[in-house]
């Protein structure tokens, strides 16, 4: 006797995969690496320092916060990535300046407001000294220094579980280490700071599933 009834297979596929409408097998968007965040900021405070900033952090350049909600059904590694763009500043003699950011991250919760004070991910900056004359005048000299476009990166602990969300805090200051001096370069002060930018991005990579293991 002739089997007339047609059953339609079915198919046990992992997270990873799908299919489309004529039933052909594809890949989730989250199944590669992929940029779910990359955000650009430009500093706010480039230029002549008008006053001393002894006390830290400093004076705020750069602030900003993102978030990315795992839109997932795995578990995803995130990786933190922030570049830098090229940094330069002008100090007299006897002064120094420096640059400090600093990044926190929480998993749905709010990150720590990231302040310099004690703790930084990075730092930019330098010093002259060339003595003062015969009266106690700071001798002139001035110091110029540049450092180049670079990143710095960090995996997020512990991985962003489905529907957690991730938020991100970067700041970046500048301050002036104490002693300071007003009549820098024989009472000619210049100090000047640029930062440019600095580009925040997170990384989401693609983990095993769970549906299907062989």
């Amino acid at each position: 006797m002739p089997y007339t009834e047609f059953t339609d297979p079915n198919v046990c596929i992992d997270e990873n995969l799908t299919t489309d409408d004529a039933g052909r097998l594809r890949l989730q968007s989250w199944a590669v690496p992929r940029p779910v965040v990359n955000v650009r900021v430009q500093s706010g405070g480039d230029g002549r320092l008008l006053k001393p900033e002894i006390a830290t952090p400093g004076k705020l350049l750069i602030s900003k916060q993102v978030s990315w909600t795992n839109d997932t059904p795995l578990e995803q590694p995130v990786l933190i990535k922030v570049t830098r763009a090229s940094r330069s500043m002008l100090t007299s003699n006897p002064n120094a300046l420096q640059v400090r950011d600093r990044w926190t991250y929480a998993i749905d919760a709010d990150p720590d407001d990231p302040v310099t004070t004690s703790i930084f991910n990075g730092q930019f900056g330098g010093a002259i000294d060339l003595g003062t004359n015969s009266v106690a005048e700071p001798q002139p000299g001035r110091l110029w220094l540049w450092a180049g476009t670079n990143t710095a990166e960090e995996w997020i602990s512990p991985m962003l579980a489905p529907g957690s969300t991730l938020k991100l805090w970067y700041k970046c200051y500048v301050w002036t280490p104490p002693p300071w001096s007003n009549n820098a370069n024989k009472n000619s002060p210049e100090h000047e700071i640029y930062v440019n930018w600095s580009r925040i991005e997170l990384i989401a990579y693609p983990q095993q599933g769970t549906v299907v293991i062989g």
